[in-house]
């Protein structure tokens, strides 16, 4: 009569688990809107700003040009340590695509009491131009996330600076900075 006790209440304290299904992660509602992702698996918001594009031109022209994108604030009030595993995740709406061909990430440059981030410079009467773009570009990783969506991580670990995500839209930016530990 004991063992036939025990293995009742074993049976229906198992019963529970036997409806439970995977747990589904939490998604981005709308497309292209890059959030952090904790380590409860919540999306956190990160800075979200349309850049300013200025064009500056030395000497009307003779001394050169620099076209840049620009954003309020020398940081960003989303803050990671550095060294801390940091995630990211983002809804696509082109399933079958390479994720890396939508979603970017750029290192900028902090002077004064903004963030920049160099597109192109172009030496005196437009002799020496470069497009900046692909260096301050950063390498990440995608791994497929819930139904319709990446969990983005950086390639390397991000060393101190303010860094951008560039999503498919491009208007609005979603910026962070890591701090040094």
């Amino acid at each position: 009569m004991k063992y036939f006790a025990l293995l009742m209440l074993t049976a229906f304290s198992l019963l529970p688990l036997a409806g439970q299904e995977a747990k589904k992660v939490q998604e981005p509602e709308y497309i292209g809107i890059v959030f952090s992702l904790d380590t409860t698996g919540a999306l956190l918001p990160l800075e979200r700003q349309q850049p300013i594009v200025q064009t500056k031109v030395k000497a009307f022209g003779y001394g050169g040009a620099k076209s840049s994108t620009v954003f309020k604030g020398a940081k960003s009030p989303v803050r990671f340590k550095a060294g801390q595993d940091i995630q990211f995740v983002v809804r696509l709406s082109a399933g079958g695509m390479e994720p890396n061909s939508f979603v970017k990430l750029y290192s900028l440059a902090v002077s004064k009491d903004q963030r920049e981030f160099v597109m192109a410079k172009a030496g005196s009467m437009g002799f020496n131009a470069q497009s900046s773009g692909g260096e301050s570009q950063l390498s990440l990783n995608f791994a497929k996330y819930g139904e319709q969506s990446y969990k983005i991580s950086p390639a390397t670990p991000l060393p101190p600076g303010e860094y951008e995500f560039v999503s498919p839209s491009g208007q609005d930016r979603f910026l962070f900075g890591i701090d040094p530990q």
